[in-house]
């Protein structure tokens, strides 16, 4: 029963309820207790004593009418101040406003749905606040992380260079070679965290969906110069990558530079989060529906389900990475934001010990998101 009619039942009933008990009330007064008491009509006081008793009646009748109606009010309307002061748990109170039974006292009965939905929004509020709460944890790990992640291949390329500069000592070609390839590996560090920094605040900034510039291009010509590139990354060398696909040429209108960055993403997620020697498969399939399945899959050491909880939520670092150097907390989540911006879909399964597979569900060009 909604609360309006249920409360003008009760208030009618409770009116009536009132008039009918003061009738009673005046009826037995005048008739019964006055006689016994020996006042009768027309004594001096007699109006008086039958007013004192109206009053009385009036006043006895108004709390019970008050304590009925208004003390849930009352209650209610304390919470709602904590809601908005930041506190959620319900006002205490010395009788609680539950029975024995866990069901909502008579008065509050009035008022079910109203305090169900306050409880309610409390929880929300209170798990809200959690997340927040979560979150600026969370962003506070992340700053100091990229704050170290900065300060570390600063200080190589700081420390080589200076070495490198240091006219007291004549170095080899050989010891140049190495100094200036740990100098070119620290580099590829900053360059990937400052791309990654400019893509997560590109799409803050923007307050919806990340703006792409799609144009018709062939994908699978794509993911090879993708691939290539990968393969010439020097933290690849010690691992097995394949590229699978039936398709010779398949055109398809997407954002090539937002694209590369979230594909890319994923391949090196499964270089640095795997040990030397892994191999990696990248395929290529069209599905009945016209639309495309992209799969990257690995036979590394998998992820906990912790890991596969948070793997896409920023400012979450995972902890199985062999090269603490690397990683930024938001390579993921910007991976797959690029992927829905493109109209499409990443799933992740993963087991630790059996490997990891990444799969990008991309639809069809004709029912894409920018048609």
């Amino acid at each position: 029963m909604k609360i309006k009619l249920r409360f003008g039942i009760h208030f009618v009933a409770g009116l009536l309820i009132w008039l009918l008990s003061m009738g009673l009330s005046m009826m037995g007064t005048i008739e019964f207790v006055f006689p016994l008491l020996g006042m009768a009509d027309g004594d001096p006081y007699y109006d008086f004593w039958v007013f004192l008793v109206f009053l009385v009646h009036i006043i006895a009748c108004s709390l019970i009418f008050g304590w009925y109606f208004a003390s849930p009010l009352s209650f209610i309307m304390e919470w709602v101040s904590n809601l908005s002061q930041g506190v959620y748990s319900p006002p205490a109170l010395k009788r609680s406003i539950f029975t024995k039974s866990h069901k909502l006292r008579k008065p509050y009965q009035l008022y079910d749905e109203v305090i169900s939905n306050i409880n309610a929004l409390s929880d929300t509020l209170e798990q809200a606040k959690q997340d927040r709460h979560r979150l600026e944890e969370a962003k506070k790990e992340w700053i100091a992380g990229i704050s170290h992640d900065l300060k570390t291949p600063l200080t190589y390329i700081t420390g080589y260079s200076t070495l490198l500069l240091n006219e007291e000592y004549t170095w080899s070609e050989e010891e140049k070679r190495s100094f200036l390839h740990e100098i070119q590996k620290k580099g590829q560090h900053l360059e990937a965290l400052i791309q990654d920094l400019n893509v997560s605040i590109q799409m803050i900034d923007t307050q919806g969906p990340v703006p792409l510039n799609p144009k018709e291009a062939n994908l699978i010509v794509f993911l090879k110069n993708l691939l290539a590139d990968t393969w010439n990354d020097p933290r690849a060398f010690s691992y097995e990558l394949q590229f699978l696909s039936e398709e010779e040429c398949l055109s398809f209108v997407f954002d090539e530079r937002l694209m590369y960055r979230a594909l890319q993403n994923l391949l090196m997620n499964s270089i640095l989060h795997n040990p030397p020697g892994t191999a990696i498969e990248v395929s290529l399939r069209k599905e009945s529906n016209q639309s495309i399945l992209i799969t990257i899959s690995d036979n590394g050491i998998g992820m906990d389900q912790e890991t596969l909880n948070n793997l896409f939520q920023k400012y979450y670092r995972g902890t199985t990475t062999n090269s603490s150097e690397f990683g930024t907390g938001l390579g993921m989540a910007i991976a797959k934001s690029l992927i829905h911006a493109h109209g499409g879909q990443i799933l992740v399964e993963s087991t630790p010990g059996g490997g990891t597979t990444f799969t990008i569900l991309l639809p069809s060009s004709e029912t894409a998101y920018f048609k």
